[in-house]
């Protein structure tokens, strides 16, 4: 006969088996005792016997768990901490540039003899409360005056662009003269940006036929392009430099054949003003 050994279970499979059965053990000996009923002296004494048992085998499973569970929490708080960091750091970038470009604002403002830009101002917003007919792209009446810290000259937008300029308030309501009025006496300064060329010139009317603001006093025409922005230059006090008023449209001459006259399409859709924002200077607050 041959001899055949018997292949010996390693120790610590059998110590493992061991555990595995006397927690199942344990766990249908619990299930067992979940009825509402008082134990006798033998069953208290396995079940305290099961509770420290289990307190000991759980022990090393519930370290390791914690100890995992602590090891996410610190990854979690490191990424929430760079995080933080990388926004202070970029807070502070922000304030820096802010700094800086209100020292270029400043310097421009000064050597360009313009006494506000947009950066100077607020908005209040107003609804568009009444339109004279017959004064169509004259004049119109807004929800907002005196009472709402409304003054004459202050400066009227949409969210296209530039509207006109207050005249006139109530406690209420305001009045507002758009910049397609036909008084040539409300002429606005205005810039236009060709690349790096800037040329300044003045409105000087409203062509209802063709609803296009008509532009004079370019020097240089020629340096001007069909798309052209047009924009609110800031000389002469009132109105601040940067808001949009339209694009170039087209570059004609005068009746006289003398002088150019740049037509110019409103950003603003002056037949459909329901809701305009009044500027309103921080300092005046």
């Amino acid at each position: 006969m041959l001899n055949t050994k018997r292949k010996k279970i390693p120790v610590k499979y059998i110590v493992i088996i061991i555990i595995v059965i006397i927690m199942i053990f344990f766990g249908i000996f619990s299930y067992t005792l979940k009825e509402d009923r008082k134990l006798n002296a033998v069953e208290s004494l396995i079940k305290d016997a099961i509770v420290g048992v289990q307190k000991v085998v759980y022990a090393p499973f519930n370290y390791v768990f914690n100890l995992f569970s602590d090891f996410q929490e610190l990854e979690k708080i490191k990424e929430e901490n760079d995080i933080l960091k990388t926004s202070i750091d970029r807070n502070s970038a922000i304030e820096t540039e802010n700094i800086e470009l209100r020292r270029q604002i400043e310097a421009l403002k000064e050597e360009l003899n313009i006494d506000y830009v947009l950066t100077d101002y607020e908005y209040l917003n107003a609804t568009v409360v009444s339109r004279n007919i017959g004064y169509w792209y004259n004049t119109l009446t807004i929800d907002k005056g005196s009472h709402n810290g409304i003054e004459t000259d202050m400066v009227v937008v949409n969210s296209t662009g530039l509207i006109g300029k207050v005249v006139s308030t109530t406690n209420f309501t305001s009045e507002v003269r758009l910049i397609t009025t036909s008084d040539t006496n409300n002429k606005i300064s205005v810039s236009i940006t060709n690349g790096e060329n800037k040329l300044n010139g003045l409105i000087n009317g409203y062509d209802y036929e063709n609803k296009t603001l008509e532009v004079e006093g370019i020097s240089n025409t020629e340096e001007v392009a069909i798309g052209d922005k047009v924009y609110t230059s800031g000389l002469g006090g009132v109105f601040p430099s940067g808001i949009l008023i339209g694009t170039v449209e087209s570059i004609n001459t005068d009746e006289y054949d003398l002088a150019k006259i740049i037509n110019v399409k409103p950003s603003a859709d002056f037949d459909d003003i329901n809701y305009v924002s009044i500027l309103k200077r921080k300092s005046d607050q």
